[in-house]
């Protein structure tokens, strides 16, 4: 009887050290890996509607391969960490079948409707990668996990914004295409706001969001170009450049917290 009193304990104790070690088992890393996807669903999409453009298709075609391998590369990661924190292992499994339907359309050479439907799934895929990180924020139980989450945001948000602005363009379901560039723009700019007003940010930090809110300006006007075919160009080296800048930024703040 105490033999199996002691097995009993023995198993409680074990099962509360192992969820223990999966709290504690989230790193600033793995907060990125899983904000990267939400960035890389949209890059995904941002590019495959640059080559149905034929907006500098050599680079398109280089950056839809390179978030291809980085989005299965974070997946995995992703899955691995499932097996210490299955509480998101759910989460994880329903991101894998929508990255499969993304691919799957992006397999196929790009045209105007091919586009409408990466895009949208393309947002199937970042609704799940935005559950998963908000699931990694709650169980890391660190505040710096918010500040890569939010800054992690802005780089999604630079492909997300460039992406619509393609669509809409390319004349693709213009009215949804401009809401998403509109609704899309207006919460970078909530969230660069939000990240400057952060009384911890460090002197490289806020160097970082001074030169993030220079180069937004000049891509939000050209946005607002109307019509302007020749300006694609310019906004997809606009994108580049600003995610580039909040990727710099992302990992800042995750060397700040893994210090």
């Amino acid at each position: 009887m105490m033999r199996k009193l002691f097995v009993l304990l023995w198993a409680l104790l074990t099962v509360t050290v192992a969820y223990a070690g999966a709290q504690q088992g989230v790193s600033p890393g793995d907060i990125n890996a899983a904000a990267e996807l939400r960035m890389l669903s949209q890059r995904l999409a941002k590019s495959y509607v640059q080559l149905g453009l034929d907006v500098v298709p050599a680079a398109a075609l280089e950056q839809l391969r390179d978030s291809t391998l980085r989005f299965e590369r974070n997946l995995e990661r992703m899955e691995i960490l499932a097996s210490a924190l299955p509480s998101v292992a759910p989460a994880i499994k329903r991101l894998r079948g929508d990255w499969a339907a993304l691919n799957t359309v992006v397999a196929e050479p790009a045209d105007k409707t091919r586009a409408l439907l990466a895009s949208q799934r393309s947002l199937d895929v970042l609704d799940g990668a935005e559950r998963l990180v908000d699931a990694l924020e709650v169980a890391s139980d660190n505040g710096g996990a918010r500040r890569i989450n939010q800054a992690g945001k802005l780089r999604m948000l630079s492909q997300r914004v460039v992406k619509a602005y393609m669509l809409y363009s390319w004349g693709a379901d213009t009215a949804a295409s401009r809401h998403e560039m509109e609704s899309a723009a207006d919460e970078f700019g909530c969230g660069l706001t939000t990240l400057a007003a952060l009384p911890e940010n460090t002197a490289d930090v806020r160097a970082e969001l001074s030169e993030i809110a220079l180069q937004w300006e000049w891509l939000r006007t050209a946005l607002l170009v109307e019509g302007a075919g020749s300006y694609r160009l310019v906004v997809a080296e606009a994108a580049d450049s600003i995610l580039a800048a909040t990727d710099r930024l992302v990992r800042l703040y995750q060397n700040s917290e893994s210090r």
